[in-house]
């Protein structure tokens, strides 16, 4: 199946949106997708960027907003807002935490659940939050592509970009813009090594 998105443009003043076809590829087919890839566009990497991180408000919207550059043009490649909600932690309440990837292309900001937020991130003395180590592997697409997420969403993989593979055997994967990807992550294993 295929589907059209538009790219917002981010200077409409220079440049208009640009109208992408993408191929959709079902959760249950991504790992057969996975498979047709060659291993020099795998790598193990580690998210190592810091980031900003403060309790959020219980019930303020954050509007997360991606970017991607596209033929030397910037593009919103995705919007959506999050909803700051609370979660119980060791029998207290506490509101869910407004993260800003302050390293990434976009310097977005989005909503980590509270609960699991304690279980990503260290804090640094300089007050930014550094993620626990936790190398995964990435996987780099050759064509415009959308995946259907475990949890039932699309994730737009424009080509260059990554498909993360956060546990395979449970369908459990989600995309990561290319140049977001070079700002946040540590490759531990180049492309040209074969990964076991």
């Amino acid at each position: 199946m295929m589907k059209e998105i538009v790219l917002k443009s981010c200077r409409p003043e220079e440049y208009g949106d640009e109208v992408v076809t993408c191929r959709v590829i079902e959760n249950k087919d991504i790992n057969a997708y996975l498979a047709t890839i060659p291993e020099e566009k795998r790598v193990r990497a580690t998210k190592v960027a810091p980031v900003e991180a403060k309790p959020g408000t219980v019930g303020e919207v954050i509007h997360t907003v991606l970017l991607t550059e596209r033929d030397g043009k910037t593009y919103i490649i995705h919007e959506e807002d999050g909803t700051v909600g609370e979660r119980e932690i060791d029998g207290q309440m506490y509101p869910d935490v407004v993260v800003t990837n302050i390293h990434s292309t976009s310097n977005e900001q989005y909503v980590v659940k509270a609960n699991k937020f304690a279980n990503m991130y260290v804090i640094n003395e300089d007050g930014t939050f550094t993620p626990q180590p936790d190398e995964r592997e990435l996987v780099q697409v050759d064509e415009d592509i959308i995946i259907m997420t475990a949890w039932g969403s699309e994730a737009v993989c424009l080509k260059g970009s990554y498909i993360v593979i956060y546990n395979a055997e449970e369908n459990d994967f989600n995309t990561i813009e290319q140049g977001a990807m070079k700002s946040t992550y540590k490759v531990s294993t180049p492309k040209t090594k074969k990964l076991s």
